[in-house]
């Protein structure tokens, strides 16, 4: 059986794959929570293991990142946590949501 390609592809600037990866520094050795803190070194493990930098056609280098859904997931959540240390949340925008017609979305 062939390995999935990953099926989340991301391309990054430079600096902002280095803002990612102080973020996922940050929450490895901050995080209140041990799964966190845990789920950001995989992450960033993964991140230098399988990133790679390319140029494009306009002679700027990019980082490519491949992941897996689940690992985007993460990402995502590792993110949010970052964003919820630097910002008060002043509405509540889920309020404006349309009520789903099932309780689990998948």
């Amino acid at each position: 059986m062939m390995a999935q390609i990953p099926n989340t592809k991301l391309e990054l600037h430079p600096s902002m794959f280095d803002l990612l990866m102080t973020v996922l520094a940050y929450n490895a050795a901050n995080a209140p929570v041990e799964s966190v803190r845990s789920g950001a070194k995989d992450l960033m493990e993964k991140r230098m293991r399988f990133t790679r930098l390319y140029m494009s056609k306009d002679g700027e280098q990019y980082a490519s990142l491949c992941m897996y859904e689940n690992e985007a997931e993460e990402m995502i959540w590792q993110l949010l946590l970052s964003a919820a240390l630097n910002y008060d949340v002043s509405e509540e925008y889920h309020k404006k949501l349309k009520v789903g017609s099932r309780s689990d979305p998948q």
